[in-house]
Parts: structure tokens; sequence; C-alpha cells
């Protein structure tokens, strides 16, 4: 496998400027070479919204109009988008994100676990599990935020064969330890690449931290953002991810974080 050109594009969306925030979108694919190209948790809509009428307003379904118009946009770049949006399906909503290549959507994950904060407040829960995608580029899981607080959920996606987990934030000035260590961990632990794309500037009331990374198998940050909007780019060997024996000196001090696992010990955390 080649190597994969990985750009995490951290811009600033506006509340309920769908359009506007989808014009940046469409921008930020059509400057990016063939490749994966990430944006935000909510990256179309904005996510601090106050009621689950008010965002259903600005909520689409997927496909629709704007992953319509992304898909355009890669097929003139060659490059591939994951985009953080409200995904309307009959009454339901979701904190979604759409993985989009040039033939158009690919995937679509569901957000999992919601903290009472922002949209999340109203939104109903993810439905769809921990999908990993088999795409030309990679294999790659998708978590939202939060997610990325619960250990299992990045384990599970590892486990199913991810090389690359995809992580569109929206965390703000308080979530200094989730934006700037959980990556790495995650990163470690599951012998996994990360990818972080975090939103910058500020909405209903709050700041967001930007400090968007990506990090190695090893948990170290090959890449990171500053506050403001900005774009980081690095090239990733996903093949790495699947060497998960770490052979730090020949027979004296090697892990695998992955064939050292105890299952038959780990039943308590799949009981409520």
């Amino acid at each position: 496998m080649a190597m994969l050109k990985l750009s995490l594009v951290q811009t600033a969306p506006r509340l309920g400027h769908v359009e506007w925030n989808l014009e940046r979108i469409v921008l930020g694919v059509r400057g990016s070479k063939p490749g994966l190209v990430i944006f935000p948790e909510c990256a179309l809509a904005g996510y601090g919204f106050d009621s689950k009428d008010e965002a259903m307003r600005f909520a689409e379904s997927v496909p629709g109009p704007s992953t319509d118009r992304i898909a355009h946009a890669c097929r003139e770049s060659g490059a591939w988008a994951i985009v953080g949006l409200l995904e309307k399906d009959g009454s339901k909503l979701f904190n979604s994100a759409a993985l989009i290549g040039p033939d158009g959507v690919a995937g679509v994950y569901r957000k999992m676990h919601l903290p009472f904060l922002g949209v999340d407040r109203f939104a109903d829960p993810g439905d769809l599990g921990f999908p990993v995608f088999d795409t030309p580029l990679g294999k790659l899981g998708i978590l939202i935020c939060y997610d990325g607080s619960f250990p299992e959920a990045c384990r599970a996606l590892k486990l199913s064969g991810a090389q690359l987990l995809c992580l569109p934030t929206n965390w703000p000035m308080a979530a200094e330890v989730s934006c700037l260590h959980a990556p790495r961990v995650r990163a470690q632990e599951n012998h996994v690449f990360v990818a972080a794309c975090n939103r910058a500037g500020e909405e209903a009331g709050f700041e967001f931290r930007g400090e968007s990374s990506v990090c190695d198998c090893d948990g170290r940050v090959l890449a990171q953002a500053g506050r403001g909007e900005s774009r980081i780019t690095t090239e990733v060997d996903l093949a790495a991810a699947d060497a998960n024996r770490v052979i730090i000196e020949p027979g004296r001090y090697e892990l695998d974080r992955i064939g050292h696992r105890r299952p038959e010990h780990y039943g308590r955390l799949v009981r409520k």
C-alpha cells in the first residue's frame, strides 16, 4: 500500500450558516491532492443549537444536496473526505460524519456516545455501531468527539481491522486532556493511526481550542495545528498499523497490545 496523504482542515463553522460552511468545505476539498481530508464535527451546520426543532432545520439526509456537492469536489481533486454534519432520518436527528469519495457517499457513522452539550443534548444515539470502511486508501474507522473518551469504541474498530481512526471533534477550551492526550493514548494502546480534527473559533458562548493532530501507531504526534483556522498535512503508511508486534529488542523486549490480550477475562466490560 502506498503512503496516504492525510490532511486535517481546522475550520470555524458558523452556526446555522450551512451554505457558508459548505463553501469552505468544498474549497478545502478542492485544495487537496488525492488522499484523505478530514473536517471537524458538525462542520456543515455548527453544533451549539438550543433545541431539536432548531437543529432539524439545518439537518440533511445522507446522501443529500451537501454531500453531492462535496462528492463533486472529490471528483475534481481525486481526494476523499470525512465531513461532520447533522443527519436527518425521518424524525430522528443524528450527529454524523459522512465518508465521501469521488463516486459519492461511501459510508456514514452516527455518534454513539452523547454528552450533555450542544446539539448532542437533543440528538438520537447512533444506531449503526462501529463500522470499518474498506476503501482504496485503507481501512478507516470513524468516531466523533466524545466517542474518543471510550476505549471500548476504539478497540472495537481496531479489532475489526481499522488502520486509521478518524475523529472529527468540537473540543472547547475545557477539553484539554481529551484534545492533547486522548488521541495519543488511543493510538498507542491500539497500535493504530489516529487523526483528530477539531474546530476553531467561537460559537454559542464556547471557545474551541483547535490543536488538531495526527498520531502514529506508537502515539507519537506527526503533525499538530495551533488554535486558529488552519490545515495540517502529513503522510502515513497505514500498513504499519497491521504490524501489531512492536520489537524494541529482539528476543528481549517485544510488545503486542493486540496479541497479548486476555479477552476471556474481560466479560465485565460488556455487562451493564
